[in-house]
């Protein structure tokens, strides 16, 4: 199924406000402040509508979105990581700062947190340009979905049935726009992509958690 880029750009638009606002209007967000710009190399990719959009991972950094996990629960994961500091509050999410410079600190944290809280939820943080100064985002869990707008109540439910995806809600700034329910970190990343992929739907990208810098 396939939708001009002009419409599903428009579409998407509103949609990405939405999206966003679920994870970031209830505060100010403030530019983190980390270390000096260093250059990433781990790159992923996601699908805003049908263009191809990259990101990449910092593998210093954790966010914790599980209401605060304490510091000595992150200390079991990484024995020196520190808490970011920011210059305000930001809304529902904690950042980390890993100790040691390998690949793979963030991956692995996020597993021995997940290990010691399986009810936790932690993303890997990603930023848009291959730089640890380019602007954050993380991924609290969730995707939103444009399905084909001609399907009835019983099409959609059919197609979650078979896809074992459960409504989280529906949006109502167009048909068949949902938020779906998945795990936070590279789970929502993964499903999306590969629903997008599927060519089942119009368009699926992660709920995302976007830095947004108050000047």
């Amino acid at each position: 199924m396939k939708i001009s880029s002009t419409v599903i750009g428009k579409m998407l638009a509103t949609t990405l406000f939405v999206g966003l606002s679920l994870n970031v209007a209830c505060a100010p967000v403030a530019k983190v402040q980390t270390s000096k710009a260093n250059q990433l190399s781990q790159a992923y990719v996601w699908y805003d509508g049908d263009r191809e959009q990259k990101i990449w991972m910092n593998p210093q950094l954790v966010a914790d979105f599980s209401k605060g996990a304490d510091k000595q629960t992150v200390l079991g994961a990484n024995v020196i990581a520190t808490p970011v500091p920011t210059r305000h509050l930001q809304a529902g999410v904690r950042m980390w700062k890993l100790g040691g410079s390998t690949a793979t600190a963030a991956s692995t944290a996020i597993q021995s947190l997940q290990a010691s809280q399986p009810a936790g939820k932690y993303s890997p943080v990603f930023h848009d340009g291959a730089s640890n100064s380019a602007g954050m985002r993380a991924l609290p869990g969730n995707i939103i979905v444009y399905l084909d707008p001609s399907w009835d109540v019983a099409a959609v439910d059919t197609w979650l049935k078979a896809k074992k995806l459960e409504v989280v809600k529906k949006l109502e700034i167009g048909p068949n726009i949902y938020v779906l329910k998945t795990g936070p970190g590279l789970a929502a990343l993964d499903t999306a992509n590969a629903l997008y992929k599927s060519g089942e739907v119009k368009a699926a990208f992660p709920d995302w958690w976007q830095e947004i810098e108050v000047k």
